[in-house]
């Protein structure tokens, strides 16, 4: 028999719930899972068998750790063995009837290369461009059909551009070649069990009468097939317990229906509803805040988190001038947090967009922090970074043959690996650097053919150009744009993988940033002096720390996620919400993206920050940003803020800087913002400085190599004039001063690039 005396009032009542459908409204934090098993165990205690119980669950992880929790309350033989995933239920259900459907029993199941594989083969059939209709759209086009339940010919029918016509041909044709090949793909596994329980009464009243108690964790995440699938399979018991969280569906951009949730009585009338609000994740402030913005929201079941652990600390609230301040505070976090008493494994850094974690991890590595980028790699390390950057350490060398083999075929060019092959024969043989045989195109005639040799030089001299560009002069940014540009680098990766396009262009974007970042601190740095930083900046071999790691991730990573301290960064509109979202349906996208905001404040347990910047830059060009709308929906009481000024801190007897003017609460939107006449007001703790070394005899390029910079000195710039340095990050060739210029508002330098000067 389960223990129901360690549970809440509101747990127990949803347990022991009567038969018929259940929803459980499940607040952030508030046992969820625990009730879910709970209530299986209870169900089997009433005297239902194992196998009469079917639980569906989104992943195999979700799933095992279910079947062992029931195990653990009922033992190990007597846990239900119909628990996993929908899609696996489906494939065991199809199995046993695959008759029916024009399958024999031992079909395969196609993966993601699976179909790639064979969608090639259909496009080579139809005589259709690769290029032109690339694999990545043809699955995500074929995808979204199946999962509307649109069929072959309803979509040829439904067609309106030439586009949609050949997709639709494709969609055709792929159907075919997968029933020749006996197999179905990851859509099918729902789609066509759901086609298998409408068309077969008998067998949808066989599975129906079998499972006499159907659950379902996270409902809030179920898209339309699933919901029939689940109508289908209660169809003759109703017996339904459903646990989800409508504040926390955040999944709409892949077909999930918060509407499933909102409209669960519409769909099985007779519904006991249940509420679960007792946290026992996180303080009382953070509570409260979340609740104060999801209120925000209409379309919802309502509910209002609390606990009985206690207000705990102040949310902190702050505004910082940039995104290279916003991702300095984050080192400053990560150290106080560290002076508490918290390992650094305890705090983890969340942001909207994967590109966003490109700063961030700047700063740690330039602090000797050890960090962890959660559910993605490293910034340096992403396809999109790697091809760009290969193409600029190939420019800047001609020589080099393993950026070559990287970007050569890259977009295509129809230039393949026994071209790429004869290519560095050629070169080795005639002792050419594979980059400068744009200046022989009689050996690489001779050497890879007529065509191939046409391909290649056509290459070679577009490489050429871009060499010429650099060497005379052109900066860094514009040369890397310059490349993008010239590659179609945007249409490649939109042909390449249409679901994954944009986020990879704010991958690129975010490099460009990186670039224009760097031509200002370097006072116009050359391409070597670029690769050589973003090379230092991709080399983790120099961080030694044994107290664990900071964690970098995106919100969506985070979701069933909870951490001792969260930092979420980015909160900005625009960002936070993000633009995308608010395009279609700006009302259902807003109320997602709060969604999505409310899921990262209920990650936090003791401590909040809510960082945002001021400005950000968008392809190089600093924009003026406001902050989020949902951070002005926090009452103030429950915040720390920390504000902004548009004047300078000044040291005493120091009369470089004018006075500021009253601050503003960076919460609430502003209108006009000088874009570069800001500082945040917080004063980081006391930290350890070498002292101001004695005035030198000269400025001179080896004093300011070796000057040691401090927080509060004035030093001089070769352009920008004197300023006040705010911040110094990093050891060594490393090192990064943040500076205020009183007619050129802060800026980042690397001295070691560009000299900076002690100010008597």
């Amino acid at each position: 028999m389960p223990d129901l005396t360690s549970l809440n009032p509101a747990q127990r009542d949803a347990v022991t719930a009567p038969d018929g459908p259940v929803l459980v409204v499940a607040g952030a934090g508030s046992g969820k899972t625990r009730v879910l098993t709970t209530r299986i165990a209870h169900i089997l205690d009433s005297g239902v068998y194992p196998s009469e119980v079917l639980a569906f669950t989104f992943t195999n992880r979700a799933a095992k750790e279910m079947k062992v929790r029931v195990a653990n309350e009922v033992g190990e033989g007597n846990a239900p063995f119909w628990i996993g995933t929908f899609h696996s239920t489906g494939a065991r259900i199809l199995r046993t009837h695959a008759d029916k459907l024009g399958l024999s029993r031992d079909f395969a199941i196609y993966d993601s290369d699976d179909q790639k594989r064979l969608l090639k083969n259909v496009l080579s059939d139809l005589n259709i461009d690769i290029k032109q209709f690339g694999i990545p759209g043809c699955r995500t086009a074929i995808s979204a059909w199946k999962n509307q339940d649109i069929a072959p010919e309803t979509a040829t029918q439904r067609t309106t551009t030439y586009i949609e016509e050949v997709y639709a041909k494709i969609y055709t044709a792929y159907r075919k070649a997968l029933r020749q090949c006996n197999a179905v793909d990851f859509d099918d596994l729902i789609l066509e069990t759901v086609h298998l329980l409408e068309d077969h009464a008998a067998v949808r009243r066989e599975y129906a009468s079998k499972f006499r108690h159907v659950l379902v964790d996270e409902f809030q995440d179920t898209n339309e097939l699933q919901l029939i699938l689940i109508k289908a399979l209660c169809s003759e018991h109703g017996n339904l317990f459903a646990v989800g969280d409508d504040d926390q569906s955040i999944y709409g951009w892949r077909g999930a229906r918060v509407e499933n949730m909102l409209q669960f009585e519409d769909y099985f009338p007779g519904t006991h509803l249940f509420r679960l609000e007792q946290n026992y994740r996180s303080m009382g402030n953070i509570l409260d805040a979340a609740n104060a913005v999801i209120a925000n929201n209409k379309r919802r079941k309502g509910k209002n988190l609390w606990t009985d652990a206690g207000k705990g600390d102040l949310l902190s609230v702050e505004q910082h001038l940039d995104a290279e301040d916003e991702a300095a505070r984050v080192v400053e976090i990560v150290q106080e947090e560290k002076h508490k008493g918290l390992d650094r494994g305890a705090i983890t850094v969340l942001y909207r967009t994967n590109a966003q974690s490109r700063l961030l991890e700047d700063a740690l590595r330039r602090a000797r922090i050890a960090h962890q980028v959660v559910g993605s790699v490293q910034f340096y390390e992403r396809r999109e970074i790697r091809d760009l950057l290969a193409y600029l350490k190939l420019t800047a060398n001609p020589a080099d043959e393993v950026s070559m083999q990287r970007v050569i075929n890259q977009p295509k060019r129809k230039i393949g690996a026994t071209t790429v092959g004869r290519l560095l024969e050629c070169a080795h043989n005639h002792e050419i650097a594979v980059g400068n045989l744009v200046e022989r195109p009689d050996l690489l005639q001779m050497d890879l053919g007529n065509a191939a040799g046409k391909r290649v030089h056509a290459f070679l001299t577009q490489l050429n150009s871009w060499r010429r560009a650099a060497y005379d002069g052109m900066p860094v940014p514009e040369l890397l744009q310059k490349i993008i540009a010239d590659i179609s680098y945007e249409t490649f990766l939109h042909a390449d993988e249409p679901d994954t396009a944009a986020g990879r262009m704010e991958n690129v974007a975010e490099l460009v940033n990186g670039a224009f970042a760097f031509h200002e601190a370097s006072d116009g740095g050359t391409l070597q002096q670029f690769l050589e930083q973003t090379a230092l900046v991709a080399d983790q071999d120099t961080i030694q720390d044994g107290e664990g790691a900071v964690r970098l991730m995106t919100i969506h990573t985070a979701k069933g996620l909870e951490f001792p301290v969260v930092v979420l960064t980015g909160c900005e509109d625009e960002l936070l919400p993000h633009v995308t979202a608010m395009n279609e349906d700006a009302e259902a996208g807003a109320e997602e993206e709060r969604r999505l905001f409310y899921v990262a404040v209920t990650r936090a347990m003791k401590r909040l920050y809510l960082l945002s910047a001021s400005r950000r830059r968008k392809f190089g060009t600093y924009e003026d940003t406001l902050p989020s709308r949902f951070l002005g929906e926090i009452p103030d009481e429950l915040c720390e803020t920390r504000e902004l000024d548009s004047g300078w801190q000044q040291p005493v007897g120091r009369t470089l800087f004018g006075d500021a003017p009253a601050p503003r609460d960076p919460r609430k939107p502003a209108g006009h913002r000088p874009p570069l006449q800001r500082r945040d007001t917080y004063t980081p703790p006391p930290r350890s400085r070498a002292k101001p070394r004695p005035a030198a005899a000269g400025w001179d390029q080896d004093v300011a190599q070796s000057a040691p910079f401090y927080e509060g000195q004035l030093v001089r710039h070769g352009s920008f004039g004197a300023g006040l340095v705010i911040r110094v990050e990093g050891v060594g060739d490393d090192v990064t001063v943040t500076v205020d210029f009183p007619d050129h508002g802060r800026k980042h330098i690397l001295p070691r690039f560009a000299p900076l000067f002690p100010v008597d």
